[in-house]
């Protein structure tokens, strides 16, 4: 059957259903307007939050420390826990061979996650990393697939030099980044969402 002939022959369903008796009509028109919906889809959407700095110091001290902290909301559909993390402190190790472990005041980046409440108790971190070094992009799994419900203290502690020096080699720049990444069903209804938007499973409860 054609486009053109499926729409006639819905119409004159339609029409024959508005001129029989309230009821009926409305449920033949129910019927019809549901074997229109295309089914939900479940899918898995990514939540992502962190910090990406560069340094820049006015010159032999270290620039101001950087600090952030997020609050993220776990729920009990939050499936996947991952953590992206990276740290560039040019000429780090020459550095340390001159002056020691004393430089770990001036760069280093410390980021931490806690479960809800933990952190005002005193507890330990969910999950930590410090870096006063080259670290390497890595990404961490955490998790077993369930998750503590509440809100999740995400936070970053920083500090190190950015110095732009007339003879370009000279320069350098102590750089992190960090990204968090929780993973929790969406639903999407194509009469309903726009492109990239759902419903979170959550919020049907």
């Amino acid at each position: 059957m054609t486009r053109t002939s499926a729409a006639i022959c819905v119409l004159a369903v339609l029409l024959i259903s508005t001129m029989t008796s309230g009821c009926l009509g409305l449920a033949v028109q129910r019927e019809i307007m549901e074997s229109w919906r295309d089914e939900p889809i479940v899918i898995e959407k990514e939540e992502t939050t962190g910090w990406d700095h560069t340094f820049e110091s006015t010159g032999l001290e270290a620039a101001d420390p950087y600090e952030e902290e997020e609050l993220i909301q776990f729920d009990e559909s939050v499936t996947q826990l991952v953590i992206n993390f990276r740290a560039q402190f040019p000429w780090s190790s020459q550095v340390e061979e001159f002056f020691g472990n004393e430089t770990n005041e001036f760069r280093y980046v410390e980021v931490r996650l806690w479960e809800p409440g933990v952190k005002e108790a005193g507890g330990d971190p969910f999950w930590e990393v410090r870096a006063t070094q080259d670290y390497p992009l890595e990404r961490f799994t955490l998790g077993n697939g369930t998750f503590v419900e509440g809100k999740w203290v995400f936070e970053v502690e920083a500090r190190g030099y950015g110095i732009t020096a007339p003879i370009e080699q000279l320069s350098f720049h102590d750089h992190f980044d960090v990204y968090l990444t929780i993973t929790r069903p969406c639903v999407r209804f194509s009469e309903v969402h726009e492109s990239g938007e759902c419903t979170y499973l959550s919020d049907f409860d």
